[in-house]
């Protein structure tokens, strides 16, 4: 037959050597092509003139139909059919035609490319099939020359590539962006790893064999969080999940995983595909998959990096989500769960904690704070650390333990035969620390782990209710909790309720005031204001012991308003005795400026009572102004404005910076009691109160010492600049009417 006669050779051997320069995608399976005809000739023709032949650098695999049915068989039957050669003319005179209805129709292939060929040629118009049916060419048999052939079934191909192309790549963009949203969802990565090879595996068109390696810490407080292993896998790797990379050192995907990892690219190899998803705070992950069968065209290959680029970030976002959950949860040093996680964890399993007689301690180091400042804080840091690893070695991997403070463990173990206090026995021997021998010594606090009403909050207070009680006994002891120590905390509860009860009534708490002087000539120019309680019986209450319990409970709130209008009232009282003007200052707590009217109630005070807010001045301690200097700095402003005065209390016992106490509109510096109480001659050069005086100054800010007890503190104070004075050598705190008469016998 003609169409078989190569007549051009150089035209096709150009045609393919062009082809095979820019291939279109690496080498995969053959090209399916069907030959429709019912002229068994013709299919031994296409054979011969086809064999051998490779179109896009692969080779072609010929099916064989011999009447519509038998098309419409293999078609069902097989999947992938790039190109169909059809005869017009079958069985009947369109029995062709029909065929193409059928396939585009019932079938719905619109990929592959339909070449119709008919031996008749002008029996059907070539427009009108062209225009009336979804057929990509048409050839008369004779035409059809070997160079023809192969020229118009390279065309189709192509485009039926192009076509397959643009398909899968919609399909791949509509999957990416169906499961954005998804990558989004878990909170580990673990889960994100799963959803992760869920998604490769849906853009790659079916299951696959792949890894997704990480942290297998996470950031989670368990484990080592250098340590990269396999956080999830699918098909032949499903063994290998969980698992170290340092173990798997002849895994078949290993040597991509390195290079990926030692280029922080992704890596292309022959049968493996190595996906980089980068380093996200110190955490790295990569995603390998086997990708033998599977024809990574160029436009899967581009779907493949956008995907990756989209699971780069899902990757940082997830290690974000576990950074915050880390850090509300564990401690960054010892990576033990922190208080919250550890209450948590003792609330899941208290049932079966009952019931298998476990205790609940509390591990408290003495004065860790000591060491610490000795050896320096790196140092103490490796101590903590040390004491972690022998706690957890001596109560085992299922107990819990925690650092629920500074120096202090909590820990929920069952102990052995030798009892829970032998737990101390981790600190009988010196930790190890740069090379040195530091011997420690702890006490501790036990409570049986029982179901209680409050439940691990319940039983951790009832630890450390023990402890509290073993430290009165000194170093290296330890108590279990008893009903005894439970009453004690029921007097401090009764003591309380006595305390509110004398709020309420308004019997029982008084204001006493310090005088403060101008020591040249002892003119008083203010007190401070101090608060006292006497109960009915007589008995004085100590204000270190009411107040803590007031800031504990949160009733500080309620006296510190009574006190702030009382002072207010004995201010305007003084001034229509004819006393004369002087500040008073009035403390205020961390709980009461912390609420969101305080301001507006001190507004309401000054106004309801009709003092001079001029007399009026605010002592914050330093620990409150570092809070939030810019929260703090918006209120002390708000208070100015209404014509108070503020004083930083206790200055120099916090850590606040020159910086921020610049931003922070004080008037006055109060100089601690505690370095007032150190000056001596020798040391009034180089201490911390002539520091502060400096540091007043250059801001422009009075200053007053607090605590001042004997002549000489006075004189050297005064010798620093220090202007006003307060302290039990001037006076002592005094009742208002007492006040009134010492200021009488000391006028300007």
């Amino acid at each position: 037959m003609n169409m078989l006669v190569s007549t051009a050779q150089d035209e096709l051997v150009a045609f393919l050597e062009e082809d095979a320069r820019q291939p279109l995608f690496v080498a995969g399976s053959a090209w399916k092509v069907l030959v429709v005809d019912d002229d068994p000739e013709v299919h031994q023709a296409t054979v011969f003139a086809l064999k051998g032949q490779h179109v896009c650098g692969r080779p072609l695999e010929l099916l064989h139909a011999y009447s519509a049915e038998e098309a419409m068989a293999c078609l069902r039957n097989t999947s992938g059919v790039a190109v169909i050669f059809l005869d017009v003319v079958m069985e009947g005179h369109d029995d062709g035609l029909e065929l193409v209805r059928r396939i585009r129709g019932e079938l719905g292939l619109t990929e592959c490319r339909i070449i119709l060929r008919t031996g008749q040629p002008g029996y059907a118009p070539e427009m009108s099939v062209i225009r009336d049916y979804d057929i990509n060419d048409y050839r008369t048999k004779s035409e059809l020359t070997h160079t023809r052939l192969m020229t118009t079934l390279t065309a189709a191909i192509r485009s039926y590539d192009q076509i397959r192309g643009l398909t899968e790549t919609h399909l791949g963009l509509r999957a990416l962006a169906e499961g954005g949203t998804r990558l989004f969802i878990p909170r580990d990565s673990r889960s994100f790893a799963e959803v992760a090879l869920k998604q490769l595996e849906t853009l790659l068109g079916g299951p696959i064999d792949a890894i997704f390696c990480g942290p297998l810490a996470g950031g989670g407080g368990e484990g080592d969080p250098d340590a990269m292993g396999i956080l999830a896998a699918t098909g032949a790797y499903v063994v290998h999940a969980g698992k170290g990379l340092d173990g798997l050192a002849h895994f078949s995907l290993m040597p991509s995983l390195r290079k990926a990892r030692a280029e922080q690219a992704h890596v292309f190899d022959a049968d493996a595909i190595c996906l980089y998803l980068g380093r996200a705070h110190g955490k790295e992950a990569m995603i390998c998959v086997r990708h033998s069968g599977i024809e990574i065209r160029p436009f899967l290959r581009q779907l493949v990096e956008i995907l990756s680029a989209n699971l780069c970030v899902g990757f940082e976002n997830v290690v974000l989500f576990e950074r915050l959950h880390f850090y509300a949860y564990y401690d960054p040093l010892t990576r033990l769960p922190n208080r919250t996680r550890f209450l948590d964890r003792m609330d899941e399993g208290l049932a079966g904690f009952a019931e298998s007689s476990w205790i609940v301690g509390i591990i408290d180091i003495v004065r860790f704070s000591e060491l610490n400042d000795a050896l320096g804080h790196r140092s103490g840091d490796l101590l903590l650390i040390e004491v972690t690893r022998r706690l957890k070695a001596r109560v085992g991997s299922e107990a819990l333990v925690a650092r629920i403070a500074g120096d202090a463990f909590g820990i929920c173990w069952q102990p052995g035969p030798e009892g829970a206090a032998a737990l101390l026995d981790v600190f009988s021997a010196p930790f190890l620390v740069r090379g040195h021998a530091v011997p420690m010594r702890a006490r501790a606090g036990f409570a049986n782990a029982v179901m209680v009403p409050g439940g691990a909050v319940e039983l951790l207070k009832r630890a450390n209710l023990a402890l509290s009680h073993a430290k009165l006994e000194g170093d290296q002891h330890w108590r279990y909790f008893s009903s005894e120590m439970e009453s004690s905390t029921q007097s401090r509860v009764q003591l309380l309720n006595e305390l509110r009860s004398a709020l309420n009534t308004g019997k029982g708490l008084e204001l006493h005031y310090q005088p403060q002087v101008l020591p040249t000539n002892g003119r008083v120019v203010g007190c401070e204001a101090l608060i006292r309680w006497i109960k009915p019986q007589g008995e004085s209450i100590a204000p270190d012991v009411f107040i803590p319990l007031a800031e504990y409970t949160g009733l500080i709130v309620e006296i510190g308003d009574w006190v702030f209008a009382e002072a207010c009232r004995q201010i305007v009282q003084w001034d229509r005795s004819g006393l004369p003007a002087f500040r008073v200052g009035i403390n205020i707590s961390a709980a009461q400026f912390r609420e969101t009217d305080f301001v507006a109630k001190i507004a309401s005070a000054i106004e309801m009572s009709g003092v001079d807010p001029a007399r009026l001045e605010l002592e914050i301690t330093e620990s409150v102004a570092m809070e939030d200097p810019e929260s703090v700095a918006r209120q002390l402003r708000e208070l100015k404005a209404l014509g108070l005065r503020v004083a930083v209390d206790d200055f120099g016992c916090g850590f606040s910076s020159l910086g921020s106490l610049n931003r922070l509109p004080f008037d006055r510096i109060k100089i601690d009691r505690a370095f007032v109480r150190e000056l001596t001659p020798s040391t009034s050069q180089d201490c911390i109160a002539r520091i502060i005086i400096k540091l007043a100054k250059s801001l422009g800010l009075d200053v007053i010492a607090e605590g001042v007890e004997t002549a000489e503190q006075s004189r050297l104070l005064e010798e620093m600049g220090c202007r006003e004075m307060q302290g039990f050598l001037y006076g002592r705190p005094m009742h208002a009417d007492a006040l009134a008469s010492w200021v009488g016998g000391n006028p300007a």
